[in-house]
């Protein structure tokens, strides 16, 4: 097996725990609501309830068929341009400088109100369309994004990402603080490697190093998004 299809495979590994653990969790919350709508309508992560930030976190998966799509049919087209995005750390960068917080709060609302009157359902059933199609691929497929044309192997970690940050978010909502949280470790492992990364590329690894260390606490308000 080469190296590229190792790193492919790690890769796809890490995306499935995420995708998984995310179904589990909002699987969890469907039970409790059981069939009310009051919990869904709870706080869930700053001005989104537990149902838009459920809508935001599938945006995660839906979203690499989007662009999958998106790159398909201008490859077909012959329109196709170059890869310009290589990192999943270039990616956060060009996306986080395109993006504004009050969009990507509507995002999360829009796809909400999708998901119909089942979200837990509607989420396992795109978690298992998409597991299945990057399933059948090999890692150089592009995916065309609004930061710019880049290979479903460096776009699937910011996935992961986002997939493990806020199903975290989540059982934060459901009163399951972060010391009680279990993170799928191809999940957490693959989610803390971006974020060194992008702590590295933004010049704040310093902080990072010392507060995961032990040496002292991270500033007040520090990020890497």
């Amino acid at each position: 097996m080469s190296e590229t299809r190792t790193d492919w495979s790690e890769t796809l590994f890490a995306f499935d725990a995420a995708t998984r653990w995310f179904v589990a969790v909002t699987a969890g919350i469907a039970e409790r609501a059981d069939g009310e709508e009051g919990v869904w309508a709870e706080v869930g992560l700053g001005e989104w309830s537990v149902r838009d930030l459920v809508g935001h976190t599938s945006r995660a998966l839906s979203t690499i068929e989007t662009y999958l799509d998106i790159a398909a049919e201008e490859d077909a087209a012959g329109v196709a341009g170059s890869i310009t995005v290589t990192s999943p750390a270039a990616y956060y960068e060009r996306a986080l400088a395109a993006g504004t917080p009050e969009v990507i709060a509507q995002r999360g609302r829009e796809t909400a109100a999708t998901l119909g009157a089942r979200p837990a359902e509607a989420v396992a059933a795109l978690a298992a369309r998409v597991l299945a199609r990057v399933g059948t691929l090999t890692g150089a497929e592009p995916a065309d994004t609004p930061a710019g044309r880049i290979r479903i192997a460096e776009y699937l970690p910011s996935r992961t990402v986002e997939l493990t940050v806020h199903t975290s978010d989540l059982l934060q909502s459901q009163g399951v603080p972060a010391a009680e949280q279990t993170v799928p470790a191809p999940a957490a492992a693959a989610t803390l490697h971006v974020l060194a990364d992008l702590a590295a590329q933004k010049g704040v690894a310093a902080p990072l190093l010392r507060a995961a260390t032990g040496r002292a606490p991270l500033p007040a308000g520090f990020t890497v998004l």
